[in-house]
């Protein structure tokens, strides 16, 4: 039969995995998202860039500037996006150094 100690450590272990895939689900629904704010901010930099020989010069040069809004846009969602995967990585690296103490602890207290 088990002692409750042992018992108690193998639910703090579950408790790490199921806390780590939840950190993790959060994040890369984070890159998601950033990852589609990208996309649509690059089309429409897209659209805003293309050449359309019936405009002025003073509409080229506002969609110029319309475009290049959207592309600073784009650089923010990319920062964002490798900091949320930053995060994932590090919350990763962090609770499997916890998950290997609490197996190390364990299997120390084994007969």
């Amino acid at each position: 039969m088990k002692r409750f100690r042992e018992f108690s450590e193998e639910e703090s272990l579950t408790e790490s995995r199921l806390l780590r895939k939840g950190v993790a689900t959060v994040f890369a629904m984070k890159v998601r998202n950033e990852g589609k704010r990208l996309e649509r901010s690059a089309a429409s930099a897209k659209s805003a860039l293309r050449h359309r020989p019936s405009d002025t010069a003073e509409e080229q040069l506002r969609r110029v500037q319309d475009g290049l809004s959207e592309l600073a846009d784009v650089t923010i969602s990319q920062r964002r996006m490798i900091g949320h995967l930053t995060s994932i990585v590090v919350s990763g690296q962090l609770f499997n150094e916890r998950t290997n103490r609490q197996l190390e602890k364990l299997l120390k207290n084994r007969p």
